[in-house]
């Protein structure tokens, strides 16, 4: 009898120890799905393959029939902004790492000449994904006045653009000369959280005929920012240091 009751305790032990075992797998998972679209902590490229990938880029930029590929299913990239220094621009560069388009992306602070021995601790490589923008179409937005200056735009002008650049992004590349080798990203009105970061297209303010490639910030809470630039033209080039290099 004793027997039978142990080995009754032990086939319990055994069941719940697996289910606990699955759970706490199920966790592990959930947060390794969810660090997919984060941006890394550590980069896994040397500094030499990250420059060959912008120089990969900056090669192609010119011919926007070899570029459309690697736009296909994507159009948003996420950033930690916790992982930069806090109210200072971020440089975008955009690179071709493992055949596929990533941005590597570091602070002004550190784009500079003197940090040169220490760029790659700075530079986050940020992988692309796809986001179904129906679930933010489809919702109610507050209208916000934030004091100036401010990144902050309305929701209906941000989803304009979102919507704006998955419907033409194809005919937006067919018909521009040469694509950007990168973005300034100012920050004064972000805080240190992850942000949704959606490609866009926006009107040229000199000539409304004409779009201009944008990333607009989403706060995943109701609230989008912009006011990025796009690089080339660069407005001091000492602080893109890694235009330098390649």
């Amino acid at each position: 009898m004793k027997i039978v009751k142990n080995s009754l305790i032990l086939l319990l032990f055994i069941i719940f120890g697996c289910n606990s075992d699955q759970n706490n797998f199920d966790v592990i998972t959930e947060q390794e799905n969810n660090s997919i679209n984060q941006t890394n902590s550590v980069s896994v490229y040397s500094l030499e393959e990250i420059l060959n990938g912008i120089r990969k880029w900056d090669t192609l930029r010119s011919n926007p029939d070899e570029i459309l590929q690697y736009f296909e299913n994507y159009n948003v990239l996420n950033l930690d902004m916790s992982q930069f220094p806090q109210g200072k621009d971020l440089h975008a560069y955009a690179c071709i790492l493992n055949g596929k388009l990533k941005f590597a992306v570091i602070s002004e602070v550190y784009d500079q000449e003197i940090y040169q021995d220490s760029l790659i601790n700075n530079i986050k490589i940020v992988d692309l994904h796809y986001a179904d923008i129906a679930t933010l179409s489809e919702q109610t937005y507050e209208s916000y006045t934030f004091p100036l200056p401010t990144q902050y735009i309305q929701a209906t002008d941000a989803i304009t653009r979102i919507e704006d650049w998955n419907t033409n992004y194809e005919n937006w590349l067919s018909n521009t000369i040469l694509v950007y080798q990168g973005f300034d990203m100012p920050t004064y009105s972000l805080t240190a959280q992850n942000y949704s970061v959606y490609f866009g297209l926006k009107n040229n303010i000199a000539h409304q005929t004409v779009k201009d490639a944008d990333l607009v910030f989403y706060n995943n809470n109701g609230v989008f920012y912009d006011t990025v630039t796009l690089q080339p033209p660069t407005r001091d080039r000492q602080k893109y240091y890694l235009t330098n290099l390649i």
